[in-house]
């Protein structure tokens, strides 16, 4: 272990970090949230990863080492029930996150001042949710396998229903594509402003345990069997719509991503 901080007063349910490695959020059963930063020590002491306006450009070298501050910068507070899932965007200066209690609550990252706060439009528990680098958050829940999209200043944009449990999602570097994946055992790509379905991919077979978007056009499928499964996007934009091609390798734990 190289470190361990102890703030929150009950499990820390969720967490995430900034694009840019500056900050880390935490989310807890104990209705809070709290903001750390994360700074590089070496032999001439400590310094901050970036800062909270603007992304980091800095790259740790060999002799540093990653911390997490003893206390964290905000503790942000709001929900009724546990924190169920948690956003942090450092170019939109905000920090989002969701609860048990129906709502998504939203914080200045800068300053820790309260935003707004939106509620499901059926009063369901918020399961996961993700942001955009174009200020769209999705949310989606359990309770009625609900996806709703709303501007970053709390419109509901677009609603749907996914007829089946989402286990993971994650939305494209570009910000344009929502990816999801459940225990149907399908990887659904939906346009993120109207949510609707794009593409479908039905490589894995079995039900999908985690899933995730890479920079380069691809994205990571974790499914129940133990496979790792990495589908290449590419996406061509056309005047009459968008045309997607894909490539899906099945990995088994242990072995190398196999080169292109």
């Amino acid at each position: 272990m190289v470190q361990s901080n102890c703030q929150h007063k009950d499990v820390v349910t969720c967490l995430s970090v900034a694009v840019d490695g500056s900050v880390v959020v935490t989310g807890s059963r104990d209705t809070t949230v709290m903001v750390w930063d994360i700074e590089l020590t070496s032999g001439s002491g400590h310094r901050r990863i970036g800062s909270s306006r603007e992304p980091s450009t800095e790259k740790p070298s060999k002799s540093d080492s990653v911390v997490i501050t003893d206390k964290p910068r905000h503790v942000l507070c709001g929900h009724d029930d546990a924190v169920t899932c948690i956003a942090v965007r450092v170019e939109l200066d905000i920090v989002i996150s969701g609860s048990k209690d129906a709502t998504c609550i939203f914080h200045s990252l800068r300053d820790g001042s309260y935003i707004r706060s939106l509620k499901h439009p059926n009063g369901s528990p918020i399961t996961r949710m993700s942001v955009s680098q174009n200020g769209l958050l999705v949310v989606y829940s359990n309770a009625d396998l609900s996806l709703n999209v709303y501007s970053i200043n709390g419109k509901l944009l677009a609603s749907t229903d996914c007829k089946g449990q989402v286990n993971g999602m994650d939305i494209s570097w570009c910000g344009d594509f929502l990816i999801c994946g459940g225990d149907q055992g399908l990887v659904v790509v939906r346009n993120i402003h109207t949510l609707e379905t794009v593409r479908k991919y039905d490589g894995t077979q079995v039900p999908i345990s985690s899933l995730t978007a890479t920079p380069e056009d691809c994205f990571l499928v974790g499914t129940q069997d133990g496979s790792l499964l990495v589908f290449s996007l590419e996406i061509q934009h056309q005047k009459k719509g968008n045309f997607f091609a894909s490539r899906a390798r099945a990995l088994v734990p242990g072995n190398l991503i196999p080169g292109s």
